[in-house]
Parts: C-alpha cells; structure tokens; sequence
C-alpha cells in the first residue's frame, strides 16, 4: 500500500489568497517523482495571462491547477470563475506519474475548493481560454 501524500501547507494557503483577496491568478502544483510529497510549482501574480500559465504546464507531465478566469459576459458583465485542471497530457513519459495523479486528485481538489468547474485535461492544445470561457456563457 503506497504512502498518503504529503501536501504542502502553502497549496491551500495560496489557493486562499487567489480566492478571497484575489492576489494570484494561478497555481500549479506539482507531485515529486517519488510521488509523496505535493507543491506548489508556479503561483502566476494577478497580472499574468493565460499565455503564461499555459508555458508553466508541461507536454509530458501530470499537473493540478487553478485558474482564475476573467471574462465579459454576452451581455456586458464582468465574470471570475475558479477553474480546477486535472492536466495529465496523453505524451506523459512516465505512466505511474499518471497513476499517482489520478490516485490523489481528491486530497488536492479539497485543498482547492470551491471552485466553478472541474476540467479533465489530456492535451496540451485542450489549454485553450477561449474555449473555457465559452463554456461559462
């Protein structure tokens, strides 16, 4: 039976602050290659774009993310909704990394809770905002 993983205090305490003072428009954590223990890998400041997240994800390794997605309605409203990505790109070069993404993603998603959607990511080209924020509209 493998180890529980091990979560870093500052996944929930930086998902906090993107939630509620909104100071982050990103996180991307990451699990160690021995699978035990799980970081924060990026924090994207308030001004960073979606272009810059997605340079932080990986063609070939499993991530979780938050976004904070800012959009315009159809009808003139300003909208944030929280985004959770299970990113785990079908080019992985280690299909046990996989695994142990798949196996933790409850024990991080409540970490990083609520959120607006859940998006099941298996391509880098799926990382598309304008995409997403149709989905909202």
């Amino acid at each position: 039976m493998q180890a529980s993983l091990v979560l870093d205090d500052a996944i929930a305490q930086n998902f906090a602050e993107l939630r509620m003072k909104r100071t982050h428009r990103y996180i991307i954590v990451a699990i160690d290659e021995d699978g035990k223990n799980a970081t924060c890998e990026h924090v994207g400041a308030r001004t960073a774009g979606f272009d810059e997240f997605k340079s932080h994800m990986p063609t070939d390794q499993p991530r979780y993310a938050i976004y904070d997605l800012e959009f315009e309605t159809k009808d003139g409203r300003k909208e944030s909704k929280l985004v959770f990505i299970m990113y785990s790109p079908d080019l992985c070069t280690k299909g046990t990394l996989r695994f142990v993404y798949a196996q933790n993603k409850d024990a991080i998603k409540a970490k990083m809770s609520p959120v607006h959607k859940e998006l099941q990511i298996n391509d880098a080209a799926d990382l598309n905002e304008k995409e997403w924020i149709e989905d909202f509209q």
